[in-house]
């Protein structure tokens, strides 16, 4: 295929027109999630050559393909979202990985990220009277306090995203537009998940 100057020069203004983040790698501080059994965020980049084979044996389909707002270094990789389902921690996409990117790891050792409670969002802590996502949870990993609002165990928590999926701010209250708990990546300085013979949230 033969481009001509013209094109050549079109092509890299609109190179340089994009934001300068809309390429940066994501470091170990990203605020998005990966797939069980992802390697350190600089080696899974490496790693990772974007075949989706993770993507298509995921049976509950909450790993996608990351969009271009993921920047143009994560386009495409593997990304979990839980607007439709939840983990069932089944392990597939670690089985198919053919790179590396995405360790084996057993469902008891599952650590997606970790469950934070938005206050502004969460209906119980302006009526009380919710308890979806303790109730919810599999691992019992959020528990209700003496006010009864809902409090999560970092240490229990494998990130499968249930109370995500089931939380029923956004239904109950036309106001608010996220969801009161919310998976996150689990940050720098908190304990990591402890082991349990019990985890899972059934395969």
């Amino acid at each position: 295929m033969n481009i001509s100057r013209r094109t050549l020069v079109k092509l890299a203004a609109a190179v340089l027109a994009v934001p300068e983040q809309a390429f940066c790698a994501a470091d170990d501080k990203k605020s998005f999630l990966r797939p069980p059994g992802a390697v350190l965020e600089a080696a899974f980049q490496a790693k990772c050559n974007r075949c989706q084979r993770c993507v298509q044996v995921c049976p509950t389909h909450v790993v996608v393909p990351a969009s271009l707002s993921y920047g143009i270094v994560n386009m495409n990789t593997p990304v979990v979202t839980f607007k439709v389902s939840y983990c069932n921690s089944c392990m597939k996409c670690t089985e198919v990985c053919p790179t590396g990117a995405l360790k084996p790891v057993s469902k008891e050792m599952m650590d997606i990220g970790v469950a934070v409670i938005s206050e502004t969002d969460c209906v119980a802590w302006d009526w009380t009277g919710c308890t979806v996502c303790v109730d919810e949870c599999p691992l019992k990993a959020i528990y209700l306090d003496e006010s009864k609002r809902p409090v999560v165990i970092p240490e229990k928590c494998n990130g499968c995203g249930i109370c995500e999926l089931k939380c029923p701010s956004t239904a109950l209250r036309k106001t608010i537009r996220n969801k009161g708990i919310i998976v996150k990546p689990r940050p720098e300085g908190m304990p990591a998940r402890v082991h349990d013979e019990k985890a899972g949230s059934g395969s």
